[in-house]
């Protein structure tokens, strides 16, 4: 990535990554190694452990990452409502643009995922929300996400075919 474009992306954009922990000590040191191997460098990172009964609060600590404890029932929206709670975040300088990643502990981003998601957002200016292209962990050819709308009665549609495979069609 050209130095120019690195800075001007950092420049800009202030990125908090929320990674929210459960019982995830098998994809925990796949998961912390991609989020410092991001081409845009993350910020700051904050982890929920949601009371795993696994290494999984151990891991998030020994890679130095400030990991926060909730309680064993906490959900995802709520163990990020606590991330947030416990940070000031870089409020909205001239020019500069909060964002916040939410990882699951089974999600491990590509190097260049955070970056492209910045670019995309920098060419649509009006996007609040923007999601990378998921995948399956076990079947990385087996496309989970590619983005997600709300059909006409209200029900999640991701248009994707049932176990659909990724062949760059998206």
């Amino acid at each position: 990535m050209p130095t120019s474009i690195s800075n001007s992306l950092r420049s800009r954009h202030h990125v908090t990554a929320i990674l929210v922990a459960h019982n995830g000590a098998t994809w925990l040191p796949e998961v912390v190694a991609s989020l410092t191997k991001q081409r845009h460098e993350i910020d700051q990172v904050i982890a929920v452990d949601t009371g795993s009964k696994d290494d999984s609060a151990r891991l998030l600590k020994n890679a130095g990452i400030t990991t926060l404890s909730a309680p064993r029932e906490t959900g995802f929206g709520e163990a990020v409502e606590i991330a947030l709670a416990s940070t000031k975040l870089k409020r909205a300088a001239e020019g500069i643009t909060e964002w916040i990643w939410l990882i699951h502990d089974d999600c491990a981003p590509q190097a260049e995922a955070l970056r492209e998601l910045l670019l995309a957002i920098d060419e649509k200016p009006n996007v609040a929300l923007a999601g990378p292209k998921l995948r399956g962990w076990y079947d990385r050819n087996h496309l989970l996400e590619v983005g997600v709308s709300i059909a006409g009665n209200g029900a999640r549609w991701t248009g994707l075919e049932y176990r659909e495979q990724d062949q760059g069609q998206h």
